[in-house]
């Protein structure tokens, strides 16, 4: 008698249930559906960025901020159809305006492959990627990109280069609408742009040792995975201690001894847990006259075949003659998108229920 109380509890639960789902199921729907995308388009944003390390250097007076946008590679119009690309710039527009805000840098270097298929693009069709790339990174609609606080580096991406023949119009027509100078001076920090695509490198204006000046070279191209005479050459000419680059879409730390031409420490900065991406730091004091510190950036773009996708940020401390290296982890587009996958299934079966038992009789049982 006991077990049929509660059982009898049990069904006239599940007809009340069933039938308020029946009444109420198109604002349940839309209830789910509305929240999915609010979290996926808005709120892991806005999440993740919470977890972004906090960037300390000690005295302002003495540091420098640097946002290192590694590899973005709007997609092209050949490849790619509309949604996709208008999936991805959304991306990058909500990745880099939480990463300019928490950084607030003093400069911002984009170190290359910043279109897809720049390289392939006649005049026309590169004008829209430009008009596209200035819209998603908040930059002036103006002509030439750079300015005092905004650098960019040529990618094989953009110029040719990797399987294709580099041609002297594409890296004229980089230099015409990005345009960025070889060298920037500021203060005690010298910022030195190469190019292994075309073996170029800037004038030395200022050929002093590492203690006068902390130089850092940026490069698209990794320069001491594979050393190379263009390697060698810009490494003796500038004596910096610190490069960066890209290209690889991974994120890794090199030390290599100058004179032998091999690594001595190699190391994989991984992507910290969710929970644990506020100390995805590393802290690089002053190198030895015989060594050379290069970090690769990791991609900023979900498209690029990589999981560990983010933003690179430099604090260069002068006074101290070292320098902070930060990665701000991205959340996973493609986990996003198979959420809306299964919301929309979820959904279906949810519907398809509902017709099912809408003309069915309920029945609600009264125990006295």
């Amino acid at each position: 008698m006991f077990h049929l109380f509660y059982l009898t509890r049990l069904k006239t639960v599940f007809e009340l249930i069933k039938h308020k789902l029946n009444e109420y199921i198109y604002y349940y729907l839309i209830l789910i559906f509305a929240s999915t995308i609010i979290y996926n388009e808005w709120l892991v944003y806005s999440l993740y960025a919470s977890k972004w390390p906090s960037l300390y250097c000690g005295n302002e007076k003495f540091c420098k901020t640097i946002l290192l946008v590694a590899d973005p590679q709007i997609l092209g119009e050949e490849r790619e159809n509309v949604l996709t690309r208008w999936d991805s710039d959304r991306y990058l527009f909500n990745t880099y305006g939480r990463a300019l805000q928490h950084v607030k840098p003093d400069n911002v270097i984009f170190m290359g492959d910043l279109i897809d298929e720049g390289s392939l693009a006649d005049q026309k069709t590169f004008e829209r990627y430009l008009h596209r790339f200035s819209k998603i990174f908040f930059l002036k609609n103006t002509i030439p990109l750079a300015s005092k606080n905004v650098i960019f580096i040529p990618g094989d991406n953009d110029i040719g280069g990797d399987e294709e023949i580099v041609i002297r119009e594409k890296v004229d027509r980089f230099h015409l609408y990005f345009g960025s100078p070889g060298v920037i001076e500021n203060e005690k920090i010298e910022f030195i742009m190469v190019n292994q695509l075309i073996d170029s490198m800037p004038i030395n204006i200022n050929p002093t040792n590492r203690t006068n000046t902390m130089k850092i070279m940026f490069s698209h191209i990794p320069l001491t995975t594979k050393w190379t005479k263009f390697t060698d050459r810009v490494i003796n000419e500038f004596k910096s201690e610190f490069i960066f680059s890209a290209h690889d879409h991974s994120s890794f730390n090199f030390i290599s001894d100058i004179k032998k031409k091999k690594h001595t420490y190699i190391q994989r900065l991984e992507r910290n847990s969710f929970d644990e991406m506020s100390s995805a730091q590393w802290r690089f004091g002053q190198q030895s006259s015989n060594s050379v510190c290069e970090i690769i950036v990791p991609t900023c773009s979900y498209r690029m075949g990589s999981k560990n996708v983010g933003y690179g940020v430099l604090t260069i401390d002068t006074f101290r003659h070292s320098v902070t290296y930060t990665i701000l982890w991205l959340p996973s587009r493609f986990t996003c998108l198979y959420v809306y996958l299964y919301v929309i299934m979820l959904c279906i079966i949810l519907y398809f229920l509902h017709l099912i038992t809408r003309n069915s009789k309920t029945i609600i049982y009264r125990v006295m």
